[in-house]
């Protein structure tokens, strides 16, 4: 290989490595604004700049949104006495929340409820329809703080339309712009 070409290829290969070192050090950044909660139930979490917190009202924790497009709240979750896995009461305190979901939002249709896991913690999740017209999707997941016994923790309350990603009622969170604070949050105060 004559001393020009083989100058070229190294060229070529340093380059080609250097952009992908930059490309893994951008991919292993975390993205967004981050939030630290401290208090009897202290958490953590990302969310994008265009997601903007708002005063909380009545017992909320945080209240993030795009006016007219979506919001996360944070709330606090107060569990009954029980006995053995908490997976057990939680359905039980579930059927009481879509109750008070139907309060607020009186055409609520459920979509689909179940156990969640949020970054190993696990909790228990409703997905609903808001309303038909305009359309509203949301998620309310009931999360109680990892150990056992456990009788306090929160509850995320995720609401989106379609211009925000959520074309059918299982996108809340996990499309748009909503996953970034629902997958990113984390019990306590330091994050991942």
């Amino acid at each position: 290989m004559r001393p020009r070409t083989r100058a070229a290829v190294v060229g070529v290969l340093v380059v080609t490595v250097l952009a992908v070192v930059v490309l893994l050090a951008r991919g292993t950044t975390e993205d967004g604004v981050r939030i630290v909660r401290e208090g009897p139930v202290a958490f953590n979490l990302r969310h994008p700049a265009s997601m903007k917190a708002i005063e909380p009202v009545n017992d909320e924790r945080l209240h993030l949104e795009r006016k007219d497009l979506d919001s996360f709240v944070v709330e606090p979750l107060s569990l009954p006495a029980y006995e053995g896995d908490v997976g057990g009461i939680l359905p039980v305190v579930a059927a009481r929340e879509l109750e008070a979901l139907r309060t607020r939002f009186p055409n609520l249709e459920p979509v689909e409820e179940g156990k969640a896991r949020i970054n190993k913690v696990a909790g228990y999740s409703m997905v609903f329809r808001a309303s038909r017209q305009p359309r509203l999707y949301g998620r309310l997941v009931l999360l109680p703080q990892p150990g056992p016994g456990a009788r306090d923790g929160v509850k995320l309350l995720l609401l989106a339309n379609p211009d925000a990603g959520a074309d059918k009622a299982r996108d809340v969170g996990t499309r748009g712009l909503l996953k970034t604070p629902y997958r990113s949050f984390r019990f306590g105060t330091e994050g991942p």
